[in-house]
Order: structure tokens, then sequence, then C-alpha cells
């Protein structure tokens, strides 16, 4: 099971579940008994385990992964787990059930949901299966509902009606209070009559997933009269529950860690809708505070979460990092899920990449020790993740230095490739 390690020992910082986990071990084993005895797509080849000296590994998964070394966790890719455009109306909700299923084999996955274009469903390729409100939508409210100003819906005309769609004249006007998404206003808004056949799927998908959204803020909206801290309360918990509907209550406990950015930049920021942070507008910070911490306990009550994106050669990040520990878990609260905090260098310029500072990861791990955080409820990895391609036979030093420190291990690797290395 996801919540003992391989020596069947309970994992530091889970708390007291085991009632929750009792209810979710009947559907969890299911799907693990039905993937791991099930052949893959080739007829031969079984799930395996990794030998102990590599346990703490961290692999990759992708959408046509046929097998995995079941006591490792993963790091799933969105774009290769979603498949290839599919206009029909179980497109989305079929990668779920893919992905629910091969993650119930493993013992944990890191996925990456965290923005409008950085989940699993995506708003134009496919027809969604639980869309997922970005979280700056919800800073958006929270900061119009504390300034007095009333919070415009998301106008989401009938799905037939092309006149109503083409009427919409911008994507302010579309999205209303909240930050809008160009690509998906320019989809929704096309005509179907001169489209091919692709493109009347995409214009489908896409006003399907902006009349979701619509209804996502209209829960904000409501909310809107009991003050900012409900509306922030109201989004983090529409934002929790589409990672339960996403994954399945189970799966999303037991073997999903959803993983958040903590300093987008500004493409993910601009264009991705990623993070709590408004592009091109000024948000008082207690606000940004109150949407990241509610959004951010919300999923921590349900599972375990994932953040990244600090610099540990910058001695604010490593101050910002503290900070937001000291508010997710603080000293004293011993039970409950654990926060994974992916730190590493600072980004390598042109990309989302970081540079490696694992140099600096023993004075970070005193740091930690010494601030007021439940410390055995975080868990730090290292970015930017080994590369394995070409450099194998460094793997077991480099797996034994990690081991050593206490710490995962992640690796830029698919099973398969793992395999090779550990038979050398």
């Amino acid at each position: 099971m996801a919540s003992r390690d391989d020596r069947g020992e309970a994992e530091p910082g889970r708390g007291d579940a085991t009632g929750r986990r009792a209810r979710s071990s009947a559907l969890v084993a299911a799907l693990v008994v039905f993937a791991v005895g099930a052949p893959s797509a080739g007829g031969q080849r079984r799930d395996r385990r990794a030998p102990e000296a590599y346990a703490h590994l961290i692999g990759r998964v992708g959408g046509r992964t046929p097998w995995v070394f079941t006591n490792l966790r993963y790091e799933s890719n969105n774009r290769s787990m979603r498949g290839a455009f599919d206009p029909s109306p179980e497109a989305g909700c079929d990668n779920a059930r893919r992905q629910r299923a091969l993650f119930a084999r493993t013992r944990g996955v890191f996925v990456l949901r965290d923005a409008l274009y950085s989940q699993q469903d995506h708003p134009i390729e496919h027809r969604a299966c639980a869309l997922m409100m970005p979280a700056n939508w919800v800073t958006a409210a929270v900061a119009d509902t504390r300034a007095g100003r009333a919070l415009r819906p998301v106008v989401a005309p009938a799905m037939d009606d092309d006149a109503a769609w083409a009427s919409i004249d911008t994507p302010e006007a579309m999205f209303g209070s909240f930050q809008p998404s160009e690509n998906l206003f320019e989809t929704a808004r096309r005509s179907r009559g001169d489209a091919s056949a692709d493109d009347r799927g995409r214009i489908r998908n896409a006003r399907h997933n902006v009349r979701r959204l619509a209804v996502e803020a209209r829960a904000l909206i409501d909310a809107a009269v009991e003050g900012p801290r409900a509306v922030a309360e109201a989004g983090a918990a529409r934002i929790a529950a589409s990672d339960r509907a996403y994954f399945t209550p189970e799966v999303r406990h037991d073997r999903v860690v959803v993983l958040g950015v903590e300093h987008p930049s500004e493409h993910e920021i601009r264009g991705e809708n990623k993070g709590v942070a408004i592009w091109g507008r000024e948000v008082p910070a207690e606000v940004l505070a109150m949407v990241r911490d509610a959004v951010y306990g919300a999923r921590l009550r349900d599972g375990d979460i994932a953040l990244e994106r600090y610099d540990l050669t910058e001695p604010a990040d490593r101050r910002r990092a503290v900070e937001v520990l000291t508010a997710l878990v603080p000293e004293g609260e011993t039970r409950g899920h654990r926060i994974w905090l992916w730190v590493g260098g600072g980004l390598v310029e042109g990309t989302e990449r970081v540079h490696d500072a694992s140099t600096e990861l023993p004075g970070f791990l005193r740091e930690l020790a010494a601030a007021p955080i439940a410390r055995d409820r975080v868990v730090v990895v290292n970015r930017p993740s080994f590369r394995l391609r070409g450099h194998e036979n460094e793997l077991a030093a480099r797996a034994a230095r990690f081991r050593d420190l206490g710490l995962p291990l992640s690796v830029l690797a698919s099973p398969a490739a793992l395999a090779r290395a550990f038979e050398r």
C-alpha cells in the first residue's frame, strides 16, 4: 500500500488515517490486481520491484509505459498521458481511467496540476473529465471581493449557438472577472460551419470547457456575499474536488501527489494561468498568501502535495520555502499528509529547467531542522533530475549519495531505462 514503506512500516507524516485507508483499499486493490495481473500490450512483460538500494528513486511514466517498478515513485508527463487529439465526449475520462489504473500500480506519482494549461485535462484538445479551475481565478475573486467590486460571471452560451459565441467580442468579455485565456476564447467563438471536422471537435471541446469553468466561477460569485476568506475557501474546495473527481478519492489519497510551481515564469503566468499571481495586475501580498494557503491546505487534506521552484542559491527563496511550510505544516501538527519540496538552483535562461544546487542541500536541511515546522511532514527533492542517458555508470554512486542524505533521487528515465541501469 502507498501508505507504507517497503519494509511494511508506516511512512513518516502520514498521520492516523487508518479508517480512510480501509475505506479506499477495496478500489485500489482491485485496480492493482487488474493492472498487475494482466499482461501488458506486448503480452509478455510484467510489473517488477526495484532493488532495495534504488527504492528511493523517482522515475518517469508516460502514456505508453507498459510496466512499472511497483515500489518506486514517478513523475508523469501531462502531454504524453493525454494522448492524441480526440473530440469524443469520453476522451477526457478515458485518459483519466488509464492514468488511475497505471498510478495504482506504483508507490505514488507526482502530477503537475496547477494551471489551466498544465493539468491532465486539456481545455481544447479533449472534452474535459474534471477540469481544474486555475488558482489565480480564486485570487481575482478574493481581490475583487476584498475591494468591494461585484464579480462578473463567465459568459458561456448554449453549445450550438454559434451567433451567441461569435458575439462575445473580447476574452475579457467572455471571462468576466477572471483571468482570460485568449486561446480558449478564440477557439470557443469560432463558427463551426466552415471548420474542418477536427476543428469542429476542438470548438465543441472549448465550448464545453468554458461552460464548465462558468460553473466554477459561479461558486466563487455565490461565496462572495460571505467575504474574501469564504471565497478563498470555496475556490480551494472546488480545486481539491477536481483532483478527487479526476483521479478518484482513493487514488488521489493513496497514490497521487499534486505538484504546483511556486515561482512561475512570465510565460507560465501569462499563457497558462499558472500559480496564484495574475499577469499584469498588482494583488496585495495578503491576498496571495490567503489563496495560496487555502488552495494548498485543501489539497493537503486529501493527500500529499508537492511544491517546486525554490532557488537554494537565493536566501529569499529559502526563507519563502520556510514561510510556506510554516503556514501549511507548522511545528506540532505532526498528523497529516506530507509536502514534497522540490528545490534546485535558478532557471536556465530561456527554459523552465533549473540549475543544479545540490551542494546547498546539507545547509538547507539544517535550516529546515531549525524551522518551526513539522519536519517529518516535509520531504526535500532535488532539481534538476539526474539525467540517466549516457550516465548509467554513475547511477549507483548518485543513488548512494542521496540515500545517505535521507533524500529521494529524481531520475530522468523510464522503468525500462532504469532496469537496464540496475543490471549493470
